[in-house]
């Protein structure tokens, strides 16, 4: 009982505590996560696969198995949040009853709330981008002007978009609100709690891209090998690489692939309890302005 009580979703904690909270709900129910989501992970991992073979054998396909691989992404994030929807309904990730099965309707605010952020950032890009030019234009024409307002006009955007983290979780666990309206409604939250928002995001971050750069390393030697190989045969030299290159790059990735997604998966969690214990916050203030009346 007292262990259900720790886990449930709408309690107040610290950063620290949605970060131990997340990743203790995670490794506590991962059995239960990947029979769920294994199938959805394994194509994942074949289409990461295949995006290792084109890297070697057609490069210039890269951008379309690419697009393809954001939407095998957003499908099998949209694993991580059926499960998590679960558990904010019933307060536990219960054991799947099949071998295969697809929460569409969770699938489908997935690839909405993918869509909606991706206008965000290419209108927050077209922003920095103006920026950079009327830079030049009117400030100075060195490179180094249009480089420190890029950057300087990254941070700030980056730190502007911080809430998204909480309204886009919010919007897919919960019906009845589209995007746009949750984004009006939460940012206000979000920004409040920006602090804290960006506590969490960052350690579940560095925790994500210190796995995934420890996992990449035989497929960055694979891809560097590759380069190097390339390079010399546009100098002339012949291809050094063994025939089977295709074929072991792509088995590389495919497990690679494999072991990524549930790494990925696992940042889900740490931002679940930070949307529910900014929820409990702001329940809390609710009710305390009531008795105040």
């Amino acid at each position: 009982m007292e262990k259900e009580k720790d886990d449930i979703l709408l309690k107040v904690r610290s950063s620290r505590g949605c970060i131990s909270a997340g990743y203790r709900l995670y490794t506590g129910h991962f059995k239960h996560i990947f029979r769920y989501s294994w199938v959805a992970a394994l194509i994942y991992a074949l289409f990461c696969s295949v995006s290792g073979a084109m890297m070697i054998m057609v490069p210039r396909l890269m951008p379309i198995t690419a697009a393809i691989l954001i939407i095998v992404e957003c499908l099998f994030a949209s694993y991580g949040f059926s499960v998590l929807k679960q558990h904010q309904t019933y307060g536990s990730i219960r054991r799947p009853t099949k071998w295969f099965s697809i929460d569409t309707h969770i699938f489908v605010r997935t690839i909405k709330c993918w869509l909606c952020m991706l206008l965000i950032y290419l209108l927050a890009g077209a922003i920095i981008a103006g920026m950079s030019v009327i830079a030049v234009k009117y400030l100075s024409d060195s490179a180094y002007t249009a480089v420190g307002f890029f950057t300087l006009g990254s941070l700030v955007i980056l730190c502007l978009l911080l809430p998204l983290a909480y309204i886009s979780t919010r919007y897919v666990l919960n019906d009845g609100i589209g995007f746009w309206k949750q984004f009006k409604i939460g940012y206000g939250v979000g920004m409040r709690r920006w602090g804290f928002i960006f506590i969490v995001v960052l350690v579940a971050a560095i925790v994500e891209l210190l796995l995934l750069m420890l996992l990449s390393l035989p497929a960055t030697i694979l891809s560097i090998a590759n380069t190097q190989s390339m390079f010399g045969v546009a100098m002339g030299d012949p291809y050094a690489l063994p025939s089977y290159m295709p074929e072991l790059a792509a088995g590389t990735f495919l497990i690679i692939g494999f072991l990524q997604a549930y790494v990925m998966l696992s940042f889900l969690f740490p931002i679940y309890y930070m949307y529910g214990s900014i929820d409990a916050q702001e329940q809390e203030k609710q009710d305390f302005n009531k008795q105040q009346q």
